[in-house]
């Protein structure tokens, strides 16, 4: 999260501006995902784990993303010492660094108010969307991110969409 009044990055100034462009693009290409039992059992502790603390908390998903589908086959939290973040920001950068390939495929996190709104936000956020971007950025393909919001009720999209991969530095 970025916060404060220093200036963004220009790689995060054109992030967040793509990201804030792209929802509704987004939301008629998205495959469909199949989240196997292990994982919504893994979705379940981890939001009772956050409503416990009301703070928000971060888990990497793995499984696998294709152009025409997604599964999510695991979730592992990161540890709650790592996890810094307030009610209302899950610590991105953690999880852009430890959520990569090719064990995992991109992040969940939890949506957790505890100021002045009960109820959690059901999409995305701005910031959210500029660290889907960024993750993909960083690790050069498309990523799978879900947002917790109830104990029976997440929203997940694959970021960007029918992204073909590119190489990293170094690789062949």
């Amino acid at each position: 999260m970025v916060t404060g009044s220093a200036p963004l990055p220009r790689v995060a100034r054109l992030a967040l501006g793509a990201a804030l462009l792209a929802p509704a693009a987004l939301a008629a290409q998205q495959p469909p995902w199949t989240i196997e039992k292990p994982a919504q059992h893994a979705f379940g502790a981890l939001w009772k784990a956050s409503i416990a603390v009301r703070r928000e908390r971060v888990a990497c998903m793995a499984g696998t993303v294709t152009d025409d589908s997604v599964r999510v086959t695991a979730v592992e939290p990161l540890a709650a010492s790592e996890q810094q973040g307030d009610s209302l920001n899950a610590p991105a950068e953690r999880s852009i660094a430890e959520c990569g390939p090719p064990t995992w495929i991109g992040t969940v996190h939890t949506h957790v108010r505890s100021t002045d709104d009960p109820d959690p936000a059901p999409g995305f956020s701005p910031q959210d969307r500029m660290v889907m971007s960024l993750w993909s950025g960083k690790w050069a393909k498309q990523g799978a991110f879900c947002v917790i919001y109830g104990a029976h009720s997440a929203h997940c999209e694959s970021y960007p969409p029918h992204r073909a991969e590119r190489k990293l530095p170094g690789q062949e």
